[in-house]
């Protein structure tokens, strides 16, 4: 029983005295140094990650732009190419039934005049000519 006293003592006395250890001033002034060098450490990487980050953005906007503006430019050749075919596919016609009508035009005047000098000269008395006299 002695035994399982004195086990019993030794127990509560091993568990009692590191609850009775108090911290100095050195040992907080510790704990502060380690923390705020975990602290530099852990804002050190996030200013590298964000960095990182941001170049990493920055490239990949700079290829998206890239490719935009790549194909932009294509789309404006193609334009650029297409516009005349267009002006040329609408305007050549156009140009030609104008051409067309005026000339038309002129025919038509012509055979309104050959039709009013015919009928002019059919309502003129027939002469006679002088050797049935």
């Amino acid at each position: 029983m002695k035994t399982i006293l004195a086990l019993s003592i030794l127990f509560w006395v091993s568990i009692a005295l590191p609850a009775l250890g108090e911290l100095n001033d050195a040992d907080l002034n510790q704990i502060r140094l380690i923390i705020n060098d975990a602290e530099k450490r852990i804002k050190e990487e996030v200013k590298t990650e964000i960095t990182n980050s941001e170049k990493r953005i920055n490239e990949h906007t700079n290829v998206k732009i890239d490719s935009i503006e790549k194909r932009l430019s294509t789309y404006n050749w193609v334009i650029y190419i297409l516009m005349p075919l267009i002006v040329a596919a609408i305007g050549i016609p156009t140009a030609i039934l104008v051409w067309r009508g005026s000339k038309d035009n002129d025919q038509q005047k012509q055979i309104d005049e050959l039709k009013q000098e015919i009928a002019e000269l059919r309502q003129q008395p027939a002469l006679s000519t002088g050797a049935q006299l």
